[in-house]
């Protein structure tokens, strides 16, 4: 499961020690901006000694690369990819012609090193620019390493010159929550997970907990993490209770109940049940399994 996949910092022993004491279900180990950019060189061997020496307990191991543009990006992918992560998160993809290029590098990487090839999954952040914002939807299906899609916000603030990005109860302005909608759009239509971007008011596990709800209604499998606090409320929210785990199994036997009689559609519960409804049926039964709810 992806419902947290946390931020550790490049070179901070400190922080990547108490990561692995967290029950994300993965980490993020950062080269891009948790590094300044004159210890960008001395960071990489760093994050190469951390993937190939420390005990991750079984929670994917991902590196955020420098944007592709940058002098920095193929020297993130030479310097860690015989670690074997299992992939890379992607800032900033202003088109598929970025995420190409990551994907090109990878494949001579990936022979060069005798890695199995493919094996090395991406994961973009999707919306970081208003170029990548508006070609979202050729990004997200622009290679098949590419396994999940997220967004960010403070970027893309930044380029469009946003005052602010919430309203005074802190919900998302216009802008990003059409980025957050993309996302999701886009990402479901190539076949791929979102996950939602992070919740930078770190006391405020409340407001996290409700941009939690927001977004497994809208279909993200999880959130990227900032800060050790937000790893539990995340795991809680994108995991499916009991109640709803059993409820979905219910409904599931009922379709084949129904199924057996001929019956595609039934009313259930005083709601007329069809296709889709088994189809998130089944999403919520198999993520509760992977959770151990069921």
């Amino acid at each position: 499961m992806r419902r947290s996949l946390h931020f550790v910092p490049g070179g901070q022993e400190r922080m990547i020690a108490k990561a692995l004491t967290l029950p994300a279900d993965g980490l993020i180990l950062d080269l891009e901006d948790a590094v300044p950019p004159s210890l960008k060189p001395a960071t990489r061997p760093i994050v190469r000694r951390w993937l190939e020496t420390l005990d991750f307990g079984g929670r994917e191991r991902w590196v955020r690369m420098n944007p592709i543009f940058t002098e920095h990006a193929i020297p993130d992918l030479e310097e860690t990819i015989t670690a074997r992560p299992d992939g890379y998160l992607v800032p900033k993809p202003r088109s598929a012609a970025d995420v190409r290029q990551v994907a090109q590098a990878l494949e001579r990487l990936e022979e060069k090193h005798g890695i199995p090839f493919g094996s090395t999954k991406l994961i973009l952040i999707a919306t970081e620019t208003p170029r990548g914002l508006l070609n979202i939807g050729e990004v997200a299906a622009a290679s098949p390493r590419i396994t999940a899609l997220s967004w960010g916000i403070e970027d893309l603030g930044a380029a469009m010159g946003l005052p602010r990005v919430r309203d005074e109860s802190g919900r998302y302005l216009d802008i990003p929550r059409h980025a957050r909608v993309m996302c999701a759009v886009a990402a479901s239509a190539a076949g791929v997970e979102w996950l939602d971007t992070v919740y930078t008011d770190i006391p405020d596990l409340e407001g996290l907990r409700r941009e939690c709800r927001e977004g497994v209604a809208m279909g993200f499998s999880g959130k990227l993490s900032i800060h050790p606090s937000q790893v539990e409320v995340i795991n809680q929210e994108f995991t499916p209770s009991k109640a709803d785990a059993e409820d979905a199994l219910a409904l599931i036997a009922a379709f084949e109940e129904h199924a057996r009689k001929g019956a595609g559609a039934f009313a259930w519960k005083g709601q007329m049940m069809d296709q889709p409804h088994l189809t998130r049926a089944q999403k919520i039964a198999e993520r509760a399994r992977q959770a151990g709810v069921i």
